[in-house]
């Protein structure tokens, strides 16, 4: 059987010109005759998160070309995770910009078909993309820990979104404290950074997933402690748009201990059938 171990990784970069950054990925090569998965971080994180670094393992010992990217938020080469109260000033739109060159980096590789894969808001962050780029090369995408970032149920305030918008119309881009997910009263961000995120709320969400012109999975941990904000009727509302939902039972966010392999042996059954 091929294997391919993560320890043979190689950091790959590349200079986003319109955001006059470098960005800085990690790609393992695979088989020829196999697809690549391009796989993208959650909140604030980095491609060295464990979730990440244990999906990207199973995908390479099973042969497949792996391309995990850490976006930079403005930091170029970024290496770390960025605090709440750092000064936030990337926006949605720059994050699937990196994407898309990221993609475009793979296809000179000479790459032919790719699934993008996501974890926790690098799931919505990849359905954005979906949404507004047409990318034939695209066959497949996955979702883990999928939820929308920005609804009542998850701390968001009107007022807040009200103040950025206000902030914007008079001209003002100087960095206030708002509340955004984990970050209560705290993520320190311009008005057009934390507006640009507020668009994926629930309905943005179920409604672009039903709309995906690829086939798509949505793998989700029963115990996800998201729930107790947003509720077990999220799972139903992901069932309904057609998405193929596969909920592993007693798995957190981010499929910790031993759910880590049942996450792996989901993900590569997917694909496997998918390509076969």
């Amino acid at each position: 059987m091929f294997t391919h171990s993560i320890a043979f990784a190689e950091v790959v970069t590349q200079h986003i010109p319109e955001l006059k950054l470098t960005a800085e990925a990690e790609y393992s090569k695979g088989m020829p005759n196999k697809p690549a998965v391009l796989m993208l971080h959650g909140f604030l994180t980095t491609n060295q998160f464990h979730t990440v670094r244990s999906m990207a393992q199973a995908y390479n010992e099973a042969g497949y070309t792996t391309l995990a990217p850490t976006l930079t938020l403005n930091i170029s080469q970024r290496k770390q995770s960025v605090k709440c109260n750092a000064i936030h000033t990337h926006t949605l739109e720059n994050d699937v910009l990196e994407v898309k060159h990221w993609i475009q980096w793979l296809k000179d590789q000479g790459v032919q078909e790719i699934v993008l894969l996501g974890h926790s808001s690098g799931s919505p962050e990849l359905m954005h993309f979906l949404a507004h780029n047409e990318e034939p090369t695209i066959k497949l995408a996955i979702f883990t820990s999928l939820f929308f970032l920005s609804g009542p149920e998850l701390g968001t305030f009107q007022s807040e979104i009200n103040h950025a918008r206000n902030a914007l119309k008079n001209n003002n881009l100087q960095p206030h404290k708002y509340s955004f997910l984990f970050c209560k009263n705290n993520y320190f961000a311009t008005p057009e950074s934390f507006l640009s995120y507020q668009k994926l709320d629930r309905a943005y969400l179920l409604d672009n997933l039903k709309n995906l012109k690829v086939p798509s999975y949505t793998i989700m941990g029963g115990e996800d402690k998201r729930y107790q904000s947003v509720g077990h009727k999220w799972l139903d509302e992901l069932e309904q748009t057609g998405t193929h939902l596969i909920v592993v039972e007693g798995a957190n966010h981010f499929f910790s201990s031993e759910y880590e392999f049942d996450l792996q042996d989901q993900l590569i059954k997917i694909t496997d059938a998918q390509f076969e």
